[in-house]
């Protein structure tokens, strides 16, 4: 499509530090990456914090705890706030936050809370909202028309183009077993982007770069950086296939 692949850090620098903290997330700026994808759970008190279970490993669920609860346990320090989190990094770096479900279903106005945490900070240009669940990307719609969505896709068989393109979204996000040439030229004969999940092995870094993917989801942000840097594609992109 013209563009440079991106990088896009999955978790952060996950693979070198622990997942979802601070330290994962200034590595992966460190990296090069272009994006930071990271998890939402909404605590009991409406603070939402960034890890990527509803439950606290022996402390039950996100929900059940305020903010200053999880501080408190063993570790909680660790987990930072996305108020935190986006304060923290400003500009510095694009984010797209994943919308996370509780054990018991949707978070009820999580995706209220992200939005005004991402707008009231001037970011929304340099946020992309992503869900597996489809009703949770129309209300972000519903709430936000210039809101930038992506449209997860994992084991379960979907359309993601036909959701992507129900909800205006910019991008769809299929686990990497599932991406095609054919439903890349899908993609790109629609105007979407796609950024497949998780890809960590520089053979299939390759292989997907060559197939013209527009940005991968990597635990090993520093890695793919570099891989680009030194290795032009040995084909070119796939070509957009007839509408």
């Amino acid at each position: 499509m013209g563009v440079p692949m991106i990088v896009i850090a999955h978790r952060g620098a996950s693979a070198d530090y622990p997942e979802n903290t601070m330290a994962a997330f200034e590595a992966a700026v460190e990296a090069g990456a272009d994006m930071i994808e990271t998890d939402l759970h909404l605590t009991r008190d409406g603070a939402i914090v960034l890890v990527h279970d509803a439950q606290l490993p022996g402390h039950g669920e996100v929900g059940h705890r305020s903010l200053r609860e999880i501080r408190q346990l063993d570790g909680g320090d660790l987990i930072p706030s996305l108020a935190e989190v986006l304060d923290h990094f400003g500009t510095r770096i694009e984010w797209n936050l994943e919308i996370k479900r509780s054990a018991r279903g949707r978070y009820p106005g999580l995706p209220s809370v992200a939005l005004r945490e991402v707008e009231k900070r001037g970011l929304m240009a340099q946020t992309l909202f992503s869900c597996f669940d489809p009703e949770t990307l129309s209300e972000i719609r519903s709430l936000a028309v210039r809101a930038r969505l992506g449209v997860l896709q994992g084991k379960v068989p979907i359309d993601p183009i036909s959701k992507a393109l129900s909800l205006r979204a910019e991008a769809v996000h299929p686990k990497g077993s599932l991406v095609t040439p054919e439903l890349i030229q899908a993609c790109h004969a629609r105007k979407l982007q796609i950024y497949p999940y998780t890809v960590d092995e520089e053979s299939e870094m390759r292989r997907f770069r060559d197939w013209g993917v527009d940005g991968l989801f990597t635990n090993h942000p520093a890695r793919l950086r570099a891989l680009l840097a030194a290795e032009p594609a040995a084909v070119a992109s796939v070509e957009p296939a007839s509408a």
